[in-house]
């Protein structure tokens, strides 16, 4: 029977690119031109970006679900084998064998083009299947608090591979989630999962192609990269900060494709379709973009206040990996204008982060004369949370807060830039900066700084530390490019340099 079964569900064959992994439901829905790329794309724009923070993540997950198991199920068999096929067979040999619990199965069902990885099947007896007087469900982890529609998707089509498995397929999946479980009940999602997997069959037949995000981060690693490009280049409506999808289609329907079609469309007419300040927005952006030069919204923003001394600061901080870690600031890091110089306080332990903000308050000393510089809210309300749960700190971390310039609120209040968003990874690249490194961004540099604390090699330290530099001079340089540069000041219908 074990042969007879795979050879069914195999069709002869081993998965391919024409089949749905159900590990690729997220991708589906919130990534679907990366699932476009995947099939139609040049396969040498294709770059590989690793991810170590979800790969840390996945691994400490792991681990901690393999404990649970072997804890509650001392007689789970864990499936293994060199091969993808080896491992199927594995679990269907375990299955006919009626085990108890099996631990990373695999199963598919080719003919369908679907197949996928299931954390646990569990035996019941409460009714029949081809197997015997028993049949299996599944239970599947998930590290998030909430059960996410793409979770449910994902279960509802393990549950229907199984169900073709074993001719009996459960109404619930359990789903065990970072602080409860949860029951999902397969025919709550059947028809939308159709749907899905319908979609999924369009784009990889070339039928649909589905909208990207915005750059810089247009699709998901290994196609972000040539999704960048490709919006870039289409001059696509994605390029215009704010704007919702129903806003764009908007725009296409009254034959606005691209960001050279609304820059050279009336603004009046603009107006009559999209509110107030989409139309606006949308109309200057695309100035911005046409000329590639920061458009004058209003006046009296920029540039900030000068002081004696000027100091750009950003923050880095840990995730919890595991229900005992806690997240805390283990990084400050400063660039110190006037001393043309990178200064840095790290915390090594939750109990180390207020003595880092110590060093903080007593390095800009000079109160009256300094000024600190941020991109984003962030840093201004980790610093106001602090003071609540360290009141004998209070007073530092309030003083450091009444110097703080959020120089992400002033370029946005006076400036449309040729630029995607007004995130700094979007708004400084779009005036010629680059970050040092490719292999370590925000959630990389918390698995560099992980690392380092386990192994104490000071390499992955200087990694950190230089990404984290390069974030603080990106605010500089954009400043100064801004101060420098012509501003076109449509709305007044002259240009007029920047004062």
């Amino acid at each position: 029977m074990l042969d007879t079964l795979y050879n069914t569900l195999s069709a002869g064959r081993t998965p391919g690119k024409q089949d749905f992994n159900a590990s690729k439901m997220f991708s589906l829905l919130e990534d679907p031109f990366g699932i476009w790329c995947f099939f139609h794309a040049p396969k040498e724009e294709s770059v590989n970006e690793i991810n170590r923070y979800e790969n840390l993540k996945v691994r400490t997950d792991r681990n901690a679900r393999d404990a649970w198991i072997k804890e509650e199920f001392p007689d789970v068999v864990f499936i293994s084998g060199e091969t993808d096929a080896e491992r199927f067979k594995n679990t269907l040999k375990a299955m006919l064998e009626g085990k108890n619990a099996i631990a990373n199965a695999v199963l598919w069902n080719l003919p369908d083009n679907v197949y996928g990885s299931i954390n646990l099947l569990v035996k019941d007896g409460g009714a029949k299947s081809k197997l015997g007087n028993f049949y299996y469900h599944i239970f599947q982890f998930k590290r998030a608090h909430d059960l996410k529609e793409h979770y449910a998707l994902q279960v509802s089509l393990l549950n229907r591979i199984l169900g073709c498995v074993q001719g009996f397929t459960p109404y619930n999946t359990r789903v065990f989630l970072k602080d409860k479980t949860v029951d999902v009940d397969y025919r709550d999602h059947e028809e939308r999962l159709g749907q899905e997997l319908a979609f999924w069959r369009l784009i990889r037949d070339g039928k649909a192609r589905p909208e990207a995000h915005k750059p810089p981060k247009a699709a998901n690693s290994p196609w972000r990269v040539y999704a960048n490009k490709t919006v870039a280049a289409e001059k696509n409506l994605l390029m215009l900060p704010a704007l919702s999808a129903e806003m764009r289609q908007a725009l296409k329907i009254n034959g606005m494709f691209t960001t050279d079609d609304v820059a050279h469309a009336d603004l009046d007419f603009l107006k009559t379709f999209l509110d107030e300040p989409y139309a606006s927005d949308a109309y200057y952006n695309s100035l911005a973009y046409l000329h590639n030069k920061p458009v004058l919204r209003e006046a009296g923003h920029f540039p900030p206040p000068l002081k004696k001394r000027n100091l750009y600061f950003d923050f880095e901080a840990t995730e919890t990996f595991t229900k005992n870690s806690v997240s805390f600031v283990y990084l400050i890091g400063i660039w110190d204008k006037e001393k043309n110089k990178y200064v840095s306080f790290v915390a090594k332990t939750p109990e180390e982060e207020i003595k880092i903000f110590e060093q903080f308050y007593d390095y800009v000393k000079d109160f009256e004369n300094t000024a600190l510089y941020h991109w984003t809210e962030y840093e201004v309300k980790k610093m106001r949370n602090l003071a609540h749960t360290h009141p004998q700190d209070a007073d530092k971390l309030n003083a450091l807060c009444q110097i703080c310039y959020d120089l992400k609120v002033a370029v946005n209040k006076q400036f449309y830039l040729p630029a995607p968003s007004f995130s700094l990874k979007a708004a400084a690249p779009a005036f010629g900066f680059h970050w040092r490194q490719d292999d370590c961004g925000a959630m990389d540099s918390m698995v560099y700084f992980t690392n380092w604390l386990k192994t104490g090699n000071d390499d992955l330290l200087k990694k950190v530390l230089m990404y984290n530099e390069d974030d603080c001079v990106a605010m500089l340089y954009l400043e100064d490019k801004l101060k420098t540069a012509e501003i076109l000041d449509f709305k007044h219908e002259k240009r007029t340099p920047n004062a």
